[in-house]
């Protein structure tokens, strides 16, 4: 896969995307130790600011061993395995719920809590289904073509 690269012109806006790419980098890798923090699409945030600002970053998590597959794969149109769709909606509606409910005697900051996780779940449930894609023929499975 050729990687989709297009960094700025600016060198000001290069180092303010690479420093704001380091960030997402950051809260994707810990997204996948801290329960109702995303790690993929902290990820995929991360990858389109480095597509701005480095090509050695954007190659790097392209190519990195623990999650550049998935990375690739969400690229190429394969969208969110549906087990992972489940469980972004669980852990979204559970800490959601528990957000609320401590958040009880500040009505405003809880009903604001449950609109953004309801735009989360809105989106993961608006992305394509990697089952989906596959069974449609629109893209080959890759772990077919892996083996």
């Amino acid at each position: 896969m050729e990687p989709q690269v297009r960094l700025s012109r600016s060198r000001t806006l290069r180092t303010i995307y690479g420093a704001v790419g380091f960030v997402f980098l950051g809260l994707g890798i810990a997204g996948y130790f801290m329960p109702g923090l995303p790690g993929t699409v902290n990820l995929l945030i991360a990858l389109y600011f480095f597509s701005l600002s480095s090509e050695r970053m954007h190659g790097w998590m392209l190519e990195n061993r623990l999650f550049g597959r998935q990375l690739r794969e969400y690229k190429a149109g394969y969208g969110i395995p549906r087990r992972v769709k489940v469980l972004v909606v669980v852990l979204i509606a559970s800490s959601v719920g528990l957000s609320a409910v401590l958040l009880g005697s500040k009505p405003v900051i809880a009903v604001v809590v449950v609109a953004v996780g309801l735009a989360g779940v809105g989106f993961v449930l608006s992305r394509p289904t990697r089952e989906h894609v596959i069974a449609s023929g629109r893209l080959p499975d890759p772990a077919r073509e892996a083996a």
